[in-house]
């Protein structure tokens, strides 16, 4: 692609590109992170609503006998 650019700034539009592609990485990678904290919290929160429910005797069991 660049090489068919013929008296421009071909450097320039390299680092262009180069630092959009790293801007989108770095979108993507804050995405997923995200996507993993909200997985995150919704899993404590069933956790917590599962030893709520089941009268749970010892922090992080269930008493499967009641």
């Amino acid at each position: 692609m660049v090489g068919f650019i013929s008296g421009g700034n071909a450097p320039g539009l390299m680092t262009a590109l180069m630092k959009e592609a790293t801007a989108k990485q770095n979108l993507e990678v804050s995405v997923v992170k995200k996507a993993q904290d909200v997985q995150k919290m919704q899993g404590e929160a069933a956790l917590k609503l599962i030893e709520t429910a089941g009268n749970v005797s010892q922090p992080g069991k269930i008493d499967v006998y009641a």
